[in-house]
């Protein structure tokens, strides 16, 4: 019953009357915000917004659509040129926010949000602004951003000299521009140039080297990868119609003067072809004839000469045969002279084509060496059957020494029955009964050396048995490999040992090894080929992720590529290492952009934490000024309720009417019960079954409202202020509520 008299304007049920309350609410207050948010009448709402300077509850307002949606998008355009405190929501919104002028503020601004202004300079086109911001801001994040959108020259080359030592981005920047003028700057004259060389065909006269040139020339225009401006365009199509309609012309002359002289030719050329014609048949038929008789002549001669050339050829083995012969004789190697007397002998009676004077020669000298010859055979067949004898002791001597080596025993008979061979040329058919002698005892000597090679034989078959074990190995390795899911690094410890395996086996056969080792040569290359397909394909995809993490020093979000290149570096994994050289060279190739990025992001991190660190400064400031004047304002309320206070005892001890005392003191007693609620004070026993009544009249409204202490505060006052210009009331009632009053003070103010 008592709510309805004490209920706020705001909440009022007229919509006129909350639409006159919100000129008393703060701008950033709760009740204005909740009349914004959901008052049922849309003009006290869009009343509401326009008076409202909370941005959160207008960004969530500017959401909706309709026309509470387009009024809280207004007011956040109005709010956003001095509203510092919420650019991160600002950024989210950018879209609301074009006006030209509101971007130009945001953009100079230090003091903004590095995402919002970087939004705003996104937008300006104006250059003299942009160099501004790019020169004398102090985020090199800004002026990488704003000298992004320069596009003087000069102007970035004066950012460069003033910046380009602190700021590497910036300095990147300007590099990565002049190459691109320096790039356009060529693809302009390469453009020009052909216009020119298009311009020039046919002032030479060389018009079928002009046709070939004119083809080349159109080919590379088509292929240019510039687009020419519309005046380059109907310059090089002008200038290749104009060198059409000359080379057209050309050709058309060309064509009727070959025609001219081709006529004549062809009746020139029919009268001589007649004539050469006869005249050739003539000379074909006589030099036919000379052909012949040259080719038979020359087939005599060459016979005579090959003759000739035989029996010189065999005169002079026949002299050399016999100088040999000579020079054994002198040297005294009759055996050698034996030889080669038999040779001779046989060379003379199969040279029946030689002239019979040079036949008698060799036939007297031959007669003259016989006696000397003879001789000297019978002395030799008593040497070798000495020399015979002797190897028979020697063969004799080995086979009882059982100290000498199985090799060096097998080496030494070896030795001894070549030398019996050698003899056995000398004098074949003298040897019989010696070399039953001599075999006998080679025979038994090399026994010992039989049994040493058997085992090394068997040793080497061993061997082979272990490289073979060794190859099957690698080919079961080959074909029990899942080669679409290989663990590469186990498969290459493995043929590792299988390799070093292979190296410390003993020794094989000679005519074992070549196919052993080409059969492990083949298992080796099954699997390198497996290894290589995979080290290569492992190679280009930790290529990839180099030219990944180079890309990554172009994104402008710094902290979005430092993750993305902590993602790059969990994907680096090599599987089967290349050359070590190699590997130190890409892992460089991939190191360097990864430690750019983090020395860039550690820069950018110093400089937000010094941004932030001056934003809070600033806030400190703001906030340590807004409490000084919080504290000058409760004090001058203190100062006021005390003066009320003291106006309060003269108008409680003025006179009033027995009506006006009791008037005064239900309206107290009202207040104070009203004060001790919102305060959350206890109330006298006397006064608490009229707490209950009206704390259950004011049930709903409670439910819909839950206020804070600060906003308990601000309503106290007002009442209390009210209870001071109460008039005079009994006695009693005053001692009583004054004791409330003063305990209600004491609650008030250590709170202001």
């Amino acid at each position: 019953m008592l709510g309805k008299f004490f209920k706020p304007k705001w909440q009022h049920n007229d919509a006129n009357v909350r639409l006159k309350a919100l000129a008393n609410l703060a701008s950033d207050s709760v009740e204005l915000i909740k009349i914004a948010q959901s008052d049922p009448d849309s003009n006290v709402r869009m009343e509401a917004i326009t008076r409202l300077s909370h941005l959160p509850t207008l960004v969530q307002l500017g959401h909706t659509s309709g026309s509470i949606g387009e009024r809280s998008r207004q007011r956040v355009i109005g709010l956003a040129a001095t509203d510092h405190h919420h650019d991160h929501l600002l950024a989210d919104v950018f879209q609301w926010l074009q006006n030209p002028a509101l971007l130009r503020s945001i953009a100079r601004d230090s003091l903004r949000g590095i995402k919002l202004r970087h939004h705003a300079i996104a937008k300006l086109d104006d250059q003299e602004l942009l160099f501004n911001i790019a020169d004398k801001d102090t985020s090199k994040e800004i002026q990488y951003i704003a000298a992004k959108k320069i596009t003087d020259l000069e102007q970035l080359k004066t950012l460069e000299k003033h910046h380009g030592k602190s700021n590497k981005r910036l300095r990147q920047l300007l590099k990565d521009c002049l190459e691109i003028e320096q790039q356009q700057q060529q693809k302009q004259a390469a453009i020009n140039g052909l216009c020119a060389e298009t311009e020039n065909l046919g002032k030479t006269g060389t018009w079928e080297q002009g046709k070939t040139r004119a083809k080349v020339l159109e080919q590379r225009w088509l292929k240019l990868t510039t687009q020419p401006s519309p005046e380059q365009q109907a310059r090089f199509q002008q200038a290749l119609e104009h060198f059409r309609q000359q080379l057209s012309a050309w050709e058309t002359e060309q064509a009727q003067r070959n025609q001219q002289l081709a006529e004549q030719a062809a009746a020139q050329a029919r009268s001589q072809a007649e004539a050469a014609q006869q005249a050739e048949q003539a000379l074909h038929a006589a030099l036919e004839q000379q052909e012949r008789e040259q080719q038979a002549q020359a087939e005599a001669r060459q016979r005579q000469q090959q003759q000739q050339a035989l029996r010189e050829e065999k005169l002079q083995q026949l002299h050399e045969t016999l100088k040999t012969l000579e020079a054994h004789l002198d040297a005294e190697q009759y055996g050698e002279a034996i030889e080669v007397h038999k040779a001779l002998s046989a060379n003379i009676k199969d040279a029946s084509e030689l002239p019979s004077k040079d036949i008698a020669f060799f036939q007297r000298r031959l007669q003259a060496f016989a006696p000397m010859l003879r001789e000297l055979q019978d002395w030799r067949r008593w040497g070798t059957d000495q020399v015979r004898k002797q190897l028979i002791e020697t063969a004799e001597h080995l086979r009882s020494d059982d100290d000498i080596a199985p090799q060096e025993r097998a080496k030494k008979i070896h030795s001894l029955r070549e030398e019996w061979r050698k003899l056995s040329h000398m004098e074949p058919g003298q040897q019989r009964a010696l070399w039953q002698a001599f075999d006998a005892n080679a025979t038994a000597a090399y026994e010992p050396s039989k049994q040493y090679f058997v085992e090394q034989a068997q040793q080497r078959e061993a061997h082979l048995q272990q490289r073979h074990d060794i190859c099957a190995q690698l080919e079961a390795l080959h074909n029990a490999t899942d080669w679409g899911h290989a663990d590469w690094r186990s498969l290459q410890a493995g043929v590792n040992q299988l390799r070093k395996l292979w190296k410390d086996a003993g020794t094989v056969s000679h005519k074992d090894w070549k196919s052993i080792n080409e059969r492990f040569n083949a298992a080796m290359d099954s699997l390198e080929a497996h290894f290589k397909t995979e080290r290569s394909r492992n190679w280009q995809e930790r290529t990839q992720l180099v030219e990944q993490a180079q890309a990554l020093l172009e994104q402008p979000n710094t902290a979005q590529a430092v993750e993305q290149a902590k993602a790059l570096q969990t994907q680096w994994l090599i599987t089967l290492t290349s050359r070590p050289s190699d590997e130190q060279r890409l892992w460089k190739q991939f190191r360097e952009p990864m430690d750019t990025l983090f020395a860039r992001a550690r820069d950018e991190r110093q400089q937000q934490q010094q941004e932030r660190n001056a934003q809070l400064a600033e806030e400190a400031r703001q906030i340590a000024e807004q409490q000084q004047r919080e504290l000058e304002r409760q004090q001058q309320k203190v100062a006021e309720l005390e003066a009320l206070a003291a106006q309060s005892l003269d108008y409680k001890q003025a006179e009033a009417s027995e009506d006006a005392q009791v008037s005064n003191r239900t309206a107290g007693e009202l207040l104070c019960l009203q004060l001790e609620i919102l305060l959350g004070l206890e109330t006298p026993a006397d006064f608490q079954q009229v707490r209950l009544q009206y704390q259950v009249a004011q049930l709903s409204e409670t439910m819909r409202s839950r206020k804070d202490a600060q906003e308990s505060n601000a309503q106290a006052l007002p009442l209390l202020k009210q209870w001071y210009a109460l008039g005079g009331m009994p006695a009693a009632a005053l001692a009583s509520q004054t004791a409330r009053i003063e305990h209600i003070k004491e609650a008030l103010l250590p709170q202001q």
